[in-house]
């Protein structure tokens, strides 16, 4: 069974750099339709196995976008790969 993911990030992202978030996103297996709408920094994706989810997560964190909310103490993690 396939769910959706729907995650607000905290950080603002441009459409140029939607385009690595999405690409980073990709690559993790059975992460399908991933969606940006950075207007509303938000980011949405369909995933089958909730480990998935979890992996997703992590990789937003470490490039900068953690979930809104989320507190993330390693400096290396604070940047967003959004420069513009």
């Amino acid at each position: 069974m396939t769910s959706t993911a729907r995650i607000e990030v905290g950080q603002r992202f441009c459409d140029n750099c939607s385009i690595s978030i999405k690409k980073k996103l990709q690559v993790i297996e059975d992460i399908k339709n991933v969606q940006l709408y950075p207007k509303e920094s938000l980011i949405t994706f369909n995933f089958i196995k909730a480990n998935k989810l979890s992996i997703a997560l992590n990789v937003l964190s470490e490039i900068g976008y953690p979930e809104k909310g989320e507190r993330i103490n390693i400096p290396q993690f604070l940047k967003s790969a959004c420069r513009c």
